[in-house]
């Protein structure tokens, strides 16, 4: 075999001046990524020394003297230069709805039923739960048979202990719905709210419970439940924050449903339907402001933007809006090394025992838009769009659309142009759904109260005859019993396509 050395071959198409001028290309993104990069972390590092444990009193911004704890949870806001932007800031701070104003980390002596239902149920991702899931009634017309109630008899009693624990949070006076506050290693103080994902699992439980009543003919029992599922979505709906706010809403809907049921039952009578009377009063009376919703909206949106300026897109967005942005080719992830934590340490498994150094491979999300800069534009427009949706809520649905639409074609209008208003994007989508989905909720309760108030005779209260969705009043008829006519019923309609709500008319009874 020849030992001669192979002759070095040089690329056919190799010009020295295309590779100096690309490594000076390469070498210019370089330097601008790693000032980028500086900036950031500078700017991050003012934020966290400042942030927690050596808050500032007071701070100047916009040439005003402001208290420091303003901006709490948006610690990078105090940083800002832009004119424009600090305008529409301090008109957040002026109104008092700041994140620190809406995210306040003091119960006041109530007790948070939150931390109760992720006991009872964020672990419990069971078959029998799903089974009970699968097997409740899908029909706007509440039914569940007697022959299902027999099959997951065995099911539920073993169910029946995490559903009187939850009502024995509920009977407390002082209990709330409210976030919980947790501290991350590397994100700061994270607020959380999980626990709404868990309303529908209390209130499937409480359906078989109404199912089971009504078939035992306990009528009361049936009713019982009735109240605590309504309790438990008139203390999440006061939390504001349109995601939750909306949880509260599927569930009262969805109460309004089995309480049509529960009505029309034979063994209903005059004096349950004043009992119901009253505790749909008070859930219309004590109903969370429209505005409160949108407010406490714009404080998390302002959180979000800071939360990225702070930490990166991965601390602010939830990871199906990660996966969007990459999609998009929004993002760029760059691998770094991170030493393992304190209780990771102490989890080391054989494998990791050949990492010497102690370290875990990461990857840091950063916007590909340089958003140190970027997320002005970004943000002023967020801001102001954020505005006039507040403004418009004092009207009904109905009447906002106009300005909503508005709001919606001017980002699709941005869309793709230079500064793209990306997160405001993810922001602003489905405020239009939400704000529909929570019109439907005052609607239900307001067409059963309206059938109620009709049928006990009681005096109507006249905003209730419009409904939020047009000017089209709520329908109400008199209506006989096909098969009894000396049965007569009261039923209130709403143009939105709602089932309407009968009731018995009790007026001659």
């Amino acid at each position: 075999m020849s030992n001669a050395k192979p002759k070095k071959i040089k690329p056919k198409n190799a010009k020295p001046k295309s590779i100096f001028l690309a490594v000076v290309i390469l070498s210019i993104v370089i330097v601008c990524y790693v000032f980028s990069t500086m900036q950031r972390n500078y700017r991050t590092y003012e934020a966290k020394s400042n942030s927690l444990l050596i808050f500032p009193k007071s701070v100047k911004f916009g040439g005003e003297i402001l208290p420091g704890e303003v901006f709490r949870n948006m610690e990078t806001a105090r940083f800002e230069r832009d004119r424009d932007l600090i305008a529409e800031i301090k008109k957040v701070i002026a109104q008092k709805e700041t994140p620190s104003e809406i995210f306040k980390n003091d119960l006041s002596g109530k007790v948070n039923i939150a931390p109760t239902l992720n006991n009872m149920f964020r672990l419990d991702n069971s078959e029998e739960l799903q089974t009970l899931r699968d097997a409740a009634s899908k029909e706007a017309e509440w039914n569940i048979s007697s022959e299902t109630l027999e099959q997951l008899s065995e099911i539920l009693d073993r169910f029946e202990e995490k559903r009187l624990t939850i009502r024995n949070a509920l009977n407390r006076s002082n209990t709330c719905f409210y976030f919980l506050f947790e501290q991350d290693e590397e994100f700061g103080e994270i607020v959380d709210v999980q626990a709404a994902d868990y309303l529908e699992d209390y209130l499937l439980l409480e359906e078989y419970t109404i199912a089971k009543a009504l078939r035992d003919g306990r009528i009361e029992d049936a009713l019982d439940s009735l109240v605590y599922i309504f309790r438990i979505a008139q203390l999440t709906s006061e939390i504001a924050v349109p995601a939750v706010r909306s949880s509260a809403a599927l569930i009262r809907l969805r109460a309004v449903d089995v309480m049509q049921t529960i009505v029309l039952d034979p063994k209903f009578n005059k004096r349950y339907l004043n009992g119901l009377y009253e505790m749909l009063r008070e859930q219309l009376e004590y109903w969370t402001p429209d505005r409160a919703v949108w407010v406490a909206d714009r404080a998390s949106g302002l959180k979000t933007y800071h939360r990225i300026l702070q930490y990166g897109p991965e601390a602010a967005l939830t990871p199906a809006e990660i996966d969007d942005l990459e999609k998009r080719d929004l993002l760029m992830f760059v691998v770094r090394k991170q030493k393992k934590r304190k209780k990771e340490k102490n989890n080391t498994t054989a494998n990791d025992n050949n990492n010497t150094d102690n370290n875990e491979i990461k990857e840091t999300i950063l916007l590909k838009n340089d958003f140190l800069h970027t997320h002005v534009a970004d943000e002023i427009f967020y801001l102001k769009s954020m505005q006039k949706v507040i403004d418009e809520c004092p009207k009904p649905y109905y009447q906002r659309l106009a300005v909503l639409n508005e709001i919606n074609n001017e980002v699709l209008d941005r869309m793709d142009k230079k500064p793209e208003p990306v997160i405001a994007e993810i922001l602003l989508r489905g405020i239009v759904q939400s704000m529909r989905l929570h019109a439907q909720d005052r609607a239900g309760c307001e067409i059963a109260f309206l059938a109620m108030s009709i049928s006990l005779g009681k005096q109507t209260v006249t905003s209730l005859t419009t409904n939020p969705f047009s000017e089209e009043k709520y329908g109400i008829n008199e209506m006989e019993d096909t098969e009894n006519p000396e049965n007569k019923f009261i039923q209130v309609s709403s143009p939105d396509n709602r089932q309407p709500f009968r009731v018995p008319d009790y007026r001659t009874k």
